[in-house]
């Protein structure tokens, strides 16, 4: 069975699973409405929480460590292309 949860990254804050994607939608309007008065945050999303399960981060450390290997990859390549 799929479960699903909703997160609010600007405030930080991760939902329980809901077993239906509606049920985390009912969630999030919820939310964005009392915290955010009804406006969208930057970072809130509902995601299916199988895919934590795959690799057994959560999805904001997967982020976390995609934007440190991004970040690492963008910086050697500007040292290489300045030594030059």
């Amino acid at each position: 069975m799929r479960r699903y949860r909703y997160r609010c990254d600007r405030c930080r804050r991760t939902w329980p699973d809901r077993t239906t994607q509606a049920a985390a939608d009912l969630d999030r309007d919820h939310h964005r409405a009392a915290a955010h008065s009804g406006h969208s945050p930057h970072g809130d999303e509902v995601w299916s929480a199988a895919e934590d399960e795959n690799t057994g981060l959560t999805r904001p450390a997967r982020r976390l460590i995609l934007g440190t290997l991004t970040g690492g990859t963008a910086m050697t390549a500007w040292r290489w292309l300045h030594r030059r």
